[in-house]
């Protein structure tokens, strides 16, 4: 009878990933620095893209009524991402959200392409939440360029697209805008590759001229002006090397800033940041080291650490005043800073247990009434790696490996 209760959907663990909320305590920290962009809007050329998409499809949809104009202009904008992507890539351009779709029907297809709504001409499995249209526009309206749910273009967002219709439309070599149009209202609802082929040329031109790309990358760079360190910031990675800002390597990239940076509060901020990811990443490895030892004894497990690891590399800051969960780190790092690592396991897994209930599961590790830990969802990998590991690993970007690339763009 006991099985009975692997039928209670409240039983299940549900959520795939962050397991103890450390989403929304890294995002606390990074915001401080970056307030514009996030992990996935790292390409200005997208940006761009999206620039042009929303202004065409508000003004096919001006007149609309307001309880439609939300559908219509999502309809408008699919269409248009998918041939932007197509035009895009016939002219080698590939740094498309969806390009493996996007190439496989160009080399598949024939002589002609689907634009539209249709599950089947999707570029991705859900186009609205993972494309320009889900995951640029916050980036876009926190950077002053677009505004509103209906993404509306405030003036400067208005000026880059400006711009680019002049080198799309006047250059005298090219189509008028209803040609585009067509396909963004559903008119017409396949293109020719030997248009694509001819006119990817002539969109990639006009969406990267240089003009667009340098008031655009010191825009994204600048942010609202909401965020003061990230005006510091933006001076400091104009002397960083570009390779190192291409590279990735966080903790290098931070060093360089700091280095270089003349403000005090950008240079706290991004110690508090390698403080906090000190805590996130001993806690993400100490919790899946115990998503791997299901019915053994949590004291054991605590010892098995003990013996691997001392924490008094742990920093005894940053200040958490306004984290979310700030008592339960706090409590967390006081834990593993005194040696107490099996009240350290036990807070660990209170978190997830809090994090587990509010998305409706259950938690993934439990300890039961006989001590022995109980895991709902396994880590079969999970180690303890060698100590010097929690001391230079990170697990997340606090939004500036996103900010590092474009900036790096900037004097290309």
């Amino acid at each position: 009878m006991a099985f009975l209760s692997l039928l209670d959907d409240r039983a299940r663990p549900k959520g795939s990933r962050d397991p103890l909320g450390f989403e929304m305590v890294w995002t606390h920290f990074g915001r401080k620095v970056v307030g514009n962009l996030t992990t996935i809007t790292s390409s200005w050329r997208i940006f761009s893209v999206g620039l042009l998409g929303f202004h065409w499809c508000n003004q096919l949809c001006r007149d609309a009524h307001p309880l439609d104009k939300q559908y219509l202009l999502q309809e408008h904008f699919i269409r248009y991402e998918q041939l932007a992507a197509y035009l895009r890539s016939s002219a080698g351009d590939d740094e498309i959200m969806g390009i493996t779709r996007v190439r496989r029907r160009l080399n598949e297809s024939g002589k002609m392409i689907r634009i539209g709504t249709e599950q089947q001409n999707l570029i991705l499995s859900d186009q609205i939440s993972y494309g320009i249209w889900g995951l640029y526009s916050t980036a876009l309206r926190e950077t002053g360029l677009v505004q509103g749910d209906f993404r509306e273009l405030a003036n400067d967002g208005l000026s880059l697209v400006q711009l680019i219709e002049e080198s799309l439309f006047r250059d005298g070599e090219g189509r008028e805008r209803d040609w585009y149009w067509d396909f963004v209202r559903g008119d017409r609802r396949a293109v020719a590759v030997a248009d694509l082929e001819s006119e990817g040329r002539r969109f990639v031109r006009a969406i990267t001229r240089p003009k667009v790309k340098n008031a655009l990358i010191a825009a994204l760079l600048h942010g609202s002006g909401k965020h003061p360190c990230q005006g510091a910031l933006y001076q400091a990675c104009r002397d960083i090397d570009n390779q190192l800002l291409e590279s990735g390597k966080l903790a290098e990239i931070i060093a360089a800033i700091r280095k270089r940076t003349n403000s005090p509060v950008l240079r706290q901020t991004l110690d508090d940041i390698g403080q906090i990811e000190r805590l996130l990443v001993t806690a993400n490895t100490l919790f899946d080291y115990c998503r791997r030892k299901d019915g053994e004894r949590l004291a054991d497990v605590a010892a098995a650490i003990d013996t691997a690891y001392a924490f008094g590399f742990l920093p005894e800051g940053p200040t958490l005043a306004g984290c979310p969960y700030a008592a339960d780190l706090e409590s967390l790092r006081l834990h593993l800073r005194r040696g107490e690592t099996p009240a350290a396991l036990r807070c660990l897994l209170e978190m997830n247990k809090k994090i587990m209930a509010g998305r409706g599961g259950a938690a993934w590790v439990e300890e039961a009434g006989d001590g022995r830990l109980r895991v709902r969802v396994n880590a079969e990998t999970a180690h303890l790696p060698p100590p010097e590991t929690l001391q230079s690993r990170w697990d997340y970007d606090y939004f500036l490996r996103s900010y590092a690339r474009i900036a790096a763009m900037e004097r290309r």
